[in-house]
């Protein structure tokens, strides 16, 4: 197996703890030929303050990055262009991978050849009871439906003008530096939410494959501005806005418009409204703060649809 250089991008936001233990847990890593790259998006200096105080306990080369604004994309595109190794492999914050991870990744290129560009591995939620699969070979459809689970067995979508393809999460996830600059890397009008699906379809569309390895992450997720805890999420604009574009991106010229519209409402639907309203249950939430989730969601479906039925030159003021 060839020995390529792996630069892992750690995107994060004041969330030194997590951190932390995640820089620590990759000097237990195997295969040593790698880099590890963290962009900040912290509006203070404690990620910068605790760098600092860690490096001298770490085994392997870190840079540092910053960009001065909250969105996923942007900091994955910024840790490409910092990275230096020809795998670019993603791991969260408060994800912990095992000593074998990069072996286990680089084996499946290898395996499959120049035309696969992406390898990804099962994420497991440590925080919950009995420990269960966030992800395993998963696959995502042009409206982003999705089917984040599915047996060691299940065939691939690696069809270029497919309707499901394979996909990855991007606590575990790998790509080659030259095929995500060959798309362009990350659309950053996915501030999160869908950043990682969308990279996977783009690279099928361009004629590449994306793979799975068996190999495990250990995910313990932590709160931030995105979430309160894994029930509660806060970022419901995203979810409403990322899901119309996406939709309006990607199935347009695949599905008949008004069953796009249809599917589409569904989606949102259930997606948004019903989990919104479910927190009535789960979280007892005053009716205001219901309100403004809802609120959210609807002015996200609205910068959405004018950003996707952009991509295709149609005016949304007529």
């Amino acid at each position: 197996m060839v020995r390529e250089k792996v630069s892992i991008v750690i995107c994060t936001c004041e969330r030194t703890a997590s951190l932390t233990k995640t820089l620590l847990s990759l000097n237990r890593l195997v295969n040593d030929n790698f880099e590890v790259v963290i962009v900040d998006a912290s509006h203070t200096a404690v990620t910068v303050d605790m760098v600092s105080s860690i490096c001298k306990t770490l085994d392997y080369c870190l840079k540092l990055e910053q960009v001065q604004i909250l969105n996923i994309s942007v900091s994955r595109n910024s840790g490409i262009k910092a990275a230096s190794g020809s795998i670019i492999a993603f791991l969260d914050d408060d994800a912990i991978p095992p000593p074998q991870w990069l072996d286990e990744l680089l084996s499946t290129y290898s395996l499959h050849g120049d035309k696969c560009a992406g390898v990804g591995g099962v994420v497991r939620d440590m925080t919950s009871f009995g420990y269960p699969l966030q992800y395993h070979r998963g696959i995502s459809n042009v409206i982003s439906n999705t089917i984040p689970i599915r047996s060691t067995d299940a065939i691939n979508y690696n069809q270029p003008q497919g309707f499901w393809y394979n996909g990855l999460m991007g606590a575990n996830s790998s790509y080659r530096k030259a095929a995500l600059e060959e798309i362009n890397g990350y659309d950053e009008f996915f501030e999160y939410f869908l950043d990682e699906t969308d990279v996977c379809i783009r690279l099928i569309q361009a004629g590449y494959e994306i793979h799975y390895s068996d190999v495990i992450v250990d995910h313990y997720p932590q709160p931030s501005h995105n979430r309160q805890d894994q029930k509660h999420l806060t970022c419901w604009y995203s979810l409403s806005k990322n899901t119309t574009y996406f939709a309006l991106k990607h199935a347009f010229k695949k599905i008949p418009f008004p069953l796009l519209i249809l599917r589409l409402t569904l989606l949102l639907t259930y997606r948004c409204l019903l989990r919104i309203l479910r927190l009535k249950f789960t979280h007892n939430l005053a009716n205001n703060i219901l309100s403004k989730y809802i609120q959210e969601s609807i002015e996200g479906i609205r910068v959405g649809w004018t950003a996707g039925l952009s991509l295709h030159k149609i005016n949304t003021s007529q």
